[in-house]
């Protein structure tokens, strides 16, 4: 498969994990809320980068996407993923995910994450990899994956 490594984020890496953000997120600000928030952009920003644990996607040591990952007590929770459109559709999210899936079997914890409701592509490749709906918001749909051990 692809030759991915992930690096821990650096301050470097702020304005193109800026950059990316917009990029993945502008068609679903669009489909939820009619229009691109710029307010809204840099309050999800901040609090993404304020919450750390972002590791940089990339191929052959070229930036390719973000991965923001937390290892908690009773799960890991993928709190974001994102891949630049140009390497999206061609298995990096399921390959990165399916490694998430392995680390947290024998860990023993389940997997969780979120999406947005308007997000068609992501929820289903979670509903692919596993996932099953246990909420949802006006916005978001939150998933889980209990793995056979957990």
């Amino acid at each position: 498969m692809n030759n991915i490594t992930l690096r821990l984020a650096k301050e470097s890496d702020k304005v193109w994990l800026d950059s990316l953000r917009r990029e993945v997120y502008r068609d679903l600000f669009f489909a939820t809320w009619g229009d691109w928030d710029e307010d809204r952009h840099i309050r999800h920003f901040e609090a993404c980068l304020n919450e750390g644990h972002i590791q940089i996607i990339e191929i052959n040591k070229t930036p390719i996407g973000m991965l923001q990952v937390f290892d908690l007590d009773h799960a890991i929770e993928i709190s974001e993923i994102q891949i630049s459109s140009s390497h999206q559709g061609k298995g990096l999210a399921t390959q990165i995910i399916s490694d998430i899936l392995k680390r947290a079997k024998l860990s023993n914890k389940k997997v969780t994450l979120s999406a947005g409701l308007k997000n068609i592509g992501a929820v289903k490749l979670y509903k692919k990899l596993g996932f099953k709906e246990v909420n949802r918001t006006e916005a978001k749909i939150y998933m889980e994956r209990i793995l056979n051990n957990y």
